[in-house]
């Protein structure tokens, strides 16, 4: 028989208290205790791993089975004496098991998660045993020293100043943008070298530690991206951080925090665009990495405002239940979204889980169609299931949050930044971050304020909206980037700028609206987000080695690769029969129909499954150069287009 787990009460939790000592077997005593008693407690984060229960534990002197890497993790943080009172362990603290008891109770406890590793004095992140020891100790190692060579260039950037003279923040972008101009791979060795030396196996060690499955698992996101409470202290005149956070990564007996991760993901993208040197080996294994440091970036700093901005993030992480992509960013939202969409394993399937999320979005003034732009129409049915075998069918206009896309849907929200003088005093919060307040609207109205009219009957979404035109043309983008279709584009963009006689219909030429196009008409600022319109593709500048550019064209190229990047993400360059230049979803084919919809901000592409009852496939979101802004309701007001009721299937 298993551990008789006792019910919980409201805001109770389990912790583990160790009983025995480092050279003991692994023993715990396991207590409730109420988050509102603000218990000091240690709270670990890992994969599970294989589901192999060959070890065990005593808990309350019962012998319990638990799998390999837990077992590794336990008898390392004791012996490390990393622990000396309680700790929090997802796996043994809450009821594991299948019946509907157990259910309701993991149900309720996520609802307390993001509580959880708040209030924990340490979040312990186990990575697992190392592969190689010595190379474990090189790669922590040349991590600390990354982060002491960060903070040098750091420390200028933030000089002391009294208060009668204050002096704008550096930053983050421009910190970056001057460390990474400090970095020569190519001539500094211990930055990069040749196989077999120390560096090199240092990297060897970093790329182990960036292979581990946990930088992939979908409930990481929240357990170890806490914004963290911490002053801004001064040395001798000059604006310094605190040297650790209660986040520590442990391999083995090696540990780190998130300031050694985040410098040196800088370093290896740095490595990787440097010529002349041989560095294929880390190409692609950082990914998950950064994935994880971006968005622990915007949720310190508050620039995750949407929920479906967070669930974007956790598209590419994996989980064994479908409802988790909704469920465990659930902790990160707004207490509003919470209030209308609640954990509920017991009952749910997977389309009812996603489903709640597009409900939510229905009732959203101005955000209404927002959920489209998570969608992406595939070829094969969409079909998810639980753990316990419910199986769910997902029409074309829900967002499979289950699929690892790498969508970036259309920007719905510009970020524009407050215009500051260099002089002038920019206020700090309660961490020490520079107060990033912006106005933000929105960034384009294809039909004005029309109302939206959306609503969900027996799985089908019932919608308004204005057809525009039909794709006649596409540049397949096979890269990741327009930058490596530059033949096809050409030959292709010729051909549409004869064929529109090198005019736009906006009055510009063809090749400046071409330009703007695949950028979206957007400018990001350096947290990757939409900050003003206006923008064209550079591609001659983008190709410009970093040796070649001052500061400032490097911070304004790095911005361009961020705007081509976020637009060309699974989308190709179109052209419709009216001769409109297009970015569509790289799942649409010539034929398919160009639609505004009431309620939603972008274009939409549709593909008609049955004229007679007006039902069509949802495909993906649009960009149409020069309707963007209104033009449809001017057309709409003198009759060139109708408003009609259809509904995706």
């Amino acid at each position: 028989m298993g551990f008789q787990y006792q019910p919980l009460d409201a805001n109770e939790i389990r912790l583990l208290r160790p009983v025995s000592r480092p050279s003991q077997s692994l023993s715990f005593e396991i207590v409730h205790v109420s988050l509102l008693s603000k218990p000091h407690y240690a709270a670990l984060s890992y994969t599970w791993g294989a589901h192999i229960d060959d070890h065990s534990i005593m808990l309350n002197g019962q012998n319990i089975p638990v799998r390999q890497n837990l077992h590794d993790a336990l008898q390392q943080i004791q012996s490390s004496k990393l622990v000396d009172q309680y700790l929090w362990i997802d796996a043994i603290c809450i009821n594991q098991g299948v019946n509907k008891d157990a259910l309701n109770e993991c149900s309720g406890q996520i609802t307390l998660m993001k509580q959880i590793y708040e209030q924990a004095a340490k979040i312990l992140v186990w990575l697992g045993k190392p592969e190689n020891e010595f190379e474990n100790r090189l790669a922590f190692s040349m991590m600390k020293d990354f982060r002491n060579r960060f903070r040098n260039v750091e420390s200028k950037g933030r000089p002391y100043r009294p208060w009668w003279w204050p002096n704008k923040a550096h930053t983050a972008g421009e910190t970056t943008a001057d460390f990474l101009l400090t970095i020569s791979p190519a001539k500094d060795k211990t930055v990069f070298d040749v196989p077999g030396s120390r560096t090199y196996k240092a990297w060897l060690g970093i790329i182990s530690l960036w292979k581990c499955p946990w930088w992939t698992r979908t409930w990481v996101f929240q357990e170890s991206t806490i914004p963290e409470r911490y002053t801004a202290i001064f040395i001798r005149g000059v604006g310094a951080l605190p040297s650790s956070t209660k986040v520590r990564f442990l391999c083995g007996d090696q540990e780190a925090g998130w300031s050694e991760i985040d410098v040196t993901t800088m370093i290896a993208s740095n490595i990787l665009t440097t010529p002349g040197i041989n560095s294929h080996f880390l190409t692609g294994v950082q990914i998950s990495v950064d994935k994880l440091r971006v968005f622990r970036e915007q949720r310190v700093i508050f620039v995750l405002r949407s929920f479906l901005e967070i669930l974007q993030m956790f598209r590419h992480t994996e989980c064994l239940d479908p409802r988790d992509k909704v469920y465990a960013p659930l902790c990160l939202a707004s207490d509003d979204v919470r209030r209308h969409i609640r954990p509920d394993y017991a009952s749910k399937t997977v389309f009812d889980v996603y489903t709640d999320v597009v409900q939510y979005y229905l009732t959203q003034p101005g955000h209404e169609l927002d959920f489209l732009g998570h969608a992406l129409y595939q070829e094969e049915a969409q079909t998810v299931e639980t753990p316990q075998g419910v199986q769910s069918v997902l029409p074309s206009w829900v967002p499979n949050l289950s699929a690892k896309l790498d969508i970036a849907p259309i920007p719905k929200i510009l970020h524009v930044p407050e215009n500051l003088d260099r002089r002038a005093f920019k206020p700090y919060d309660k961490r020490g971050v520079p107060s990033n307040k912006e106005a933000l609207t929105a960034v384009y109205q294809t039909l004005g304020d029309a109302p939206s009219r959306s609503y969900i009957v027996n799985g089908t979404l019932c919608v308004s909206g204005v057809y525009i035109d039909i794709i006649k043309d596409i540049i397949i983008n096979t890269g990741p980037d327009l930058e490596a279709i530059r033949t096809v584009a050409r030959e292709k963009g010729r051909k549409w700028d004869i064929e529109s006689k090198h005019k736009y219909f906006t009055g510009e030429t063809y090749v400046n609206a071409m330009n703007r196009t695949v950028v979206l008409d957007l400018v990001y600022d350096e947290f990757g987000r939409p900050s003003e319109r206006g923008n064209k593709a550079d591609f001659a500048f983008l190709r410009k080695p970093r040796a070649e550019l001052s500061l400032t064209e490097y911070r304004h190229q790095m911005n361009m690769r961020i705007a081509t990047r976020k637009a060309s993400a699974l989308r190709n360059v179109g052209m419709s029969q009216k001769l409109y230049l297009l970015m569509i979803p790289n799942t649409a084919v010539v034929g398919d129909m160009i639609w505004a919809l009431a309620g939603g901000q972008a274009l939409y592409i549709l593909r008609s499954v049955n004229q007679e009852l007006n039902q069509y496939k949802f495909i993906g979101e649009c960009y149409a150069h020069g309707l963007m802004d209104g033009e449809i309701v001017r057309k709409l007001s003198i009759g060139e287009v109708r408003m009609e009721d259809i509904s995706l299937v």
